[in-house]
């Protein structure tokens, strides 16, 4: 399943460590003190670092305060994937106005995935306990796309809100299958479920990632959040070398946007999950990106 409203943007390269800040701006990388970019900048802005955080400047000369960043205290930057934010010198998109930020999902987001699974027809929407099951069993291959306001003093620390996400389970099938969709009995003991001799739900070896939901909330649909989570996860895949390939269900509309990121349309999907009428539509990483 997948978006219905989004279509491919400008690319997104570099590795996901599980937290990122994002933009369409240069990504610096900010988690990594020694990055040369970041150095380079700060240097140019007469800024030394020290453990990646700005020291005081020891003169007693003025300093000039550069009124577009925004202070952030050192507990906020523990806490955070950033300590400061300067807007992009160029035109802002309605992606960079959520600020946003990519992270890993767990048991804690069931209730924002359950949020966001909303902008699809009710027979289509993943089930709570799918959610559960999902972000309990295999949690690494999820990914939210989430927003956070910029800090206000006057007003309580804000939360970060989900506005999209990615949910996947593996399978042995090259394709997306009724099956790997189930949720499987009494899975909480068991590491591997079988019922009638088949593998029903996450099978734990299998080379197929299958991604069962990539979906946005309604009011943050047409910012590009689709897109830049479909890059971002198939580079986080793709980087970590843990799978032959990705496979995903979409309706024939959505087949082109699929393609524009490598996606092969098989045909028509055997599965006949809330109702049917789907593709069947895989990327192929390649044995020699697994490990």
């Amino acid at each position: 399943m997948s978006d219905p409203s989004e279509r491919p943007s400008e690319s997104m390269t570099g590795q996901d460590n599980g937290l990122r800040p994002l933009s369409n701006a240069d990504d610096l990388s900010l988690g990594n003190p020694s990055n040369s970019e970041l150095s380079r900048i700060m240097s140019r802005a007469g800024i030394s670092l020290a453990n990646g955080f700005p020291l005081d400047d020891d003169d007693d000369v003025e300093e000039e305060v550069d009124e577009e960043y925004v202070a952030v205290d050192q507990e906020d930057a523990n806490e955070y994937p950033y300590w400061f934010r300067r807007p992009p010198t160029h035109h802002r998109t309605k992606l960079d106005e959520l600020n946003p930020f990519v992270q890993v999902l767990g048991s804690s987001n069931v209730d924002d995935c359950v949020a966001v699974e909303s902008a699809f027809p009710e027979q289509e929407r993943c089930s709570r306990e799918k959610f559960i099951y999902r972000l309990t069993r295999c949690p690494e291959l999820s990914l939210g796309l989430f927003t956070l306001p910029l800090k206000d003093d006057s007003k309580p620390k804000p939360r970060p809100t989900l506005v999209g996400h990615v949910i996947a389970t593996r399978t042995s099938e090259p394709c997306v299958t009724d099956r790997s969709m189930r949720l499987p009995k009494e899975w909480e003991g068991q590491r591997w479920t079988r019922e009638d001799g088949e593998a029903v739900g996450h099978e734990e070896v299998g080379g197929t990632i299958a991604i069962h939901s990539l979906a946005v909330l309604p009011e943050h649909q047409g910012k590009q959040v689709g897109s830049t989570l479909m890059k971002s996860y198939i580079q986080r895949i793709r980087d970590a070398q843990i799978a032959e390939r990705l496979a995903i269900i979409a309706h024939g509309h959505l087949i082109p946007f699929y393609e524009s990121f490598g996606f092969e349309n098989r045909g028509p999907s055997k599965c006949q999950f809330g109702g049917g009428g789907w593709v069947d539509l895989v990327l192929e990483f390649g044995n020699n990106e697994m490990n």
